[in-house]
């Protein structure tokens, strides 16, 4: 193939690419503007037309690159889901003792907490306006996700690190502690989000330790 030929065939894949680049943008958009609003509204409370006017497009193009309302609230969950098991995947391959790794996990689970606090408003909050099949994933993924926690904690009983206590109460304890600071968090306060979750890095694991 000369290289004439080599121009024209990449043209169309050139095009193809910056067509899903803008695709990706415009719905990160879309759902960075729904974010905000649904988190301080509410769900229902909120309307296509209002999430066009946030980021001032027309409702139209919100139609184009979204189906539906829905579409958008679940992609928000899709998105919080897929950052929680990133998070937890960077921690359980960071290395150490099960100490060393759930005080990790403890402290990137809470910075993505404050530092996404829209979406951990609405994930804690509206996860009923999802359907019946969407709920079901997210469950899925929530089990998927503590499971992994749980075993950690296992591994840390046997290795005499935490306490004899039931891995899933112990979990579910440290996890909505995580969750928290969702309600009371403010971003201009003294302790910034990385203060709290050193804190909480600290403080949590120490709860669990033994001889605690």
């Amino acid at each position: 193939m000369d290289i004439e030929a080599q121009r024209e065939t990449a043209k169309p894949n050139i095009r193809g690419r910056i067509k899903q680049q803008k695709t990706e943008l415009i719905q990160e958009e879309i759902l960075d503007a729904a974010s905000r609003l649904i988190a301080a509204r509410g769900f229902r409370a909120v309307t296509v037309d209002d999430i066009s006017a946030e980021m001032g497009f027309t409702k139209s193009i919100v139609y184009y690159y979204m189906k539906n309302k829905n579409e958008i609230l679940w992609r928000i969950f899709e998105k919080i889901d897929d950052t929680y098991a990133k998070g937890l995947e960077e921690a359980m391959n960071s290395g150490g003792s099960p100490t060393e790794l759930l005080s990790k996990i403890v402290k990137i689970h809470s910075l993505n907490v404050m530092l996404h606090q829209e979406w951990s408003t609405i994930y804690n909050r509206d996860e009923n306006e999802l359907t019946e099949e969407q709920r079901a994933s997210v469950t899925a993924n929530r089990r998927k996700y503590n499971k992994q926690i749980q075993e950690l904690y296992t591994q840390g009983i046997a290795a005499g690190e935490f306490r004899d206590a039931d891995p899933f109460l112990a979990v579910s304890c440290l996890i909505g502690a995580c969750n928290w600071p969702y309600t009371w968090f403010k971003r201009s306060s003294k302790h910034s989000a990385e203060d709290v979750a050193s804190a909480f890095a600290d403080l949590l694991i120490k709860g669990v330790a033994r001889g605690a």
